[in-house]
């Protein structure tokens, strides 16, 4: 059988690294924003919008991407958008004005949007049906951990001891991604030998009347709000918990914070949370649940941990084991590129996907742009330094709880009349 391949695994490997370019990419001013903030001026709405820059860009080619993919093949997509991706890191890197930034983001946005979408058309292709939700989690859970312990640790080390600020260590990253676009290209394949690595037809309009569709999307959305909120603001979150509560320097906070969110967030939550969460879900359709009824368990525990992080935690222990299940919950949504493949063939995955991820991204980055602003509203003029953090995990609930509701409600609804969905697999997702 072609889809047991061995060489799916070369694909799998390839394809995380990938996928942590585009993550690096897209958090790569996390880390470092306490350094852009102070050469800037910024505030935290200005953050926020700096974040929304890229996911409005990114959320708007997500389709175009994934269409890109499943008409010429992923491994061609992946490593052009991969080597744009370097291009607008360097442009990053030469910014001069709060505009400027706010460009070369949205320029990022663009270039970054490919790696997912693509190589989860691939990788749909690679692995038989018994692995989707074990491949589909490992490819986004340890390809966005990597990706996010670089922009969290690595970029904020090398800017403060090897580097001479965030500019050149931003320019090191560059060169390094550009590498990585001839990884790609030298070893992704787009679909085993014998079976079609492109289609004519990516996506039918036709799907717009499909419920299921947007039952899908509405719970993406939800998963999309709720890591751009935890990607955005939990290193630094923890930078001013280290600051505030425990006494540490600007510098050494910035480090502890970025370490502490590299390893409980990223490593353990995303690197190995995920995949195991993966791997649990594909016992669990075999056996018969619905892997949509998985996913929306993960939705609900984020909404949870939003409203623990909401209380101003600084106990360092409850804030390791919160991190640690909200890197693993906020990043459940590749569970719903699994039902996605299943529910509408490998062929028309990354096209497919391509529509449910532009939505998602556009709510999720909304819902940051929002966020920052939200949280300098309900501070309440407050001199404390963690209370704008309150509103900010707040928005998160807020707006999770209302895609989560819409995502659920469809889910009920079509499994009470017992609806298959255009184009399905025999049971139901």
């Amino acid at each position: 059988m072609t889809g047991r391949s061995p060489y799916r695994w070369v694909v799998l490997v390839v394809g995380i690294l990938a996928y942590a370019t585009s993550h690096f990419a897209r958090q790569n001013y996390t880390g470092i924003q306490k350094f852009i903030q102070a050469d800037f001026a910024l505030d935290k709405g200005a953050l926020g919008l700096l974040g929304a820059a890229f996911f409005y860009a990114y959320a708007l080619f997500q389709m175009p991407w994934g269409i890109a993919s499943d008409r010429f093949g992923s491994r061609v997509v992946t490593a052009f958008g991969i080597l744009l991706t370097a291009a607008t890191m360097a442009g990053f890197a030469t910014s001069q004005s709060e505009q400027a930034l706010l460009v070369w983001r949205a320029a990022a946005g663009i270039a970054g949007a490919a790696a997912y979408v693509s190589v989860a058309g691939g990788v749909a292709r690679w692995f038989p049906p018994e692995e989707r939700g074990f491949s589909q989690a490992t490819f986004g859970g340890m390809g966005g951990a990597l990706g996010e312990g670089a922009a969290f640790f690595l970029l904020p080390v090398l800017s403060i001891y090897f580097a001479s600020g965030w500019r050149q260590a931003t320019n090191a990253m560059a060169v390094v991604i550009v590498a990585m676009a001839v990884v790609c290209l030298a070893f992704l394949r787009s679909s085993p030998p014998g079976q079609p690595a492109t289609t004519k037809t990516p996506f039918a309009w036709q799907l717009l009347a499909d419920p299921w569709l947007w039952c899908y999307t509405a719970l993406f959305a939800g998963f999309m709000v709720g890591i751009r909120t935890s990607q955005a603001w939990i290193s630094v979150y923890l930078a001013d918990v280290y600051a505030t509560a425990h006494g540490f320097e600007t510098n050494a906070a910035v480090v502890a914070g970025g370490i502490f969110a590299t390893m409980a967030f990223s490593l353990v939550g995303r690197g190995i949370g995920l995949p195991a969460a993966g791997r649990l879900s594909d016992v669990l359709v075999a056996r018969g649940m619905s892997r949509t009824a998985v996913v929306i368990g993960w939705l609900l525990l984020v909404i949870v941990l939003f409203q623990v992080l909401s209380m101003r935690v600084t106990a360092l222990w409850l804030l390791a084991i919160v991190a640690v299940l909200a890197g693993t919950a906020v990043n459940c949504f590749t569970l719903i590129t699994a039902t996605v493949a299943e529910t509408y063939g490998p062929q028309k995955t990354a096209s497919i996907t391509g529509f449910i991820n532009m939505v998602g991204q556009l709510v999720g980055a909304t819902s940051l742009a929002a966020s920052g602003y939200l949280g300098v509203f309900m501070s309440g003029g407050s001199t404390d330094a963690l209370a704008e953090y309150q509103g900010v995990w707040l928005s998160g609930v807020v707006t999770v709880t209302a895609t989560a509701g819409i995502g659920i409600g469809l889910y009920v609804a079509l499994r009470n009349r017992a609806a298959v969905p255009s184009g399905a697999l025999t049971t139901l997702p």
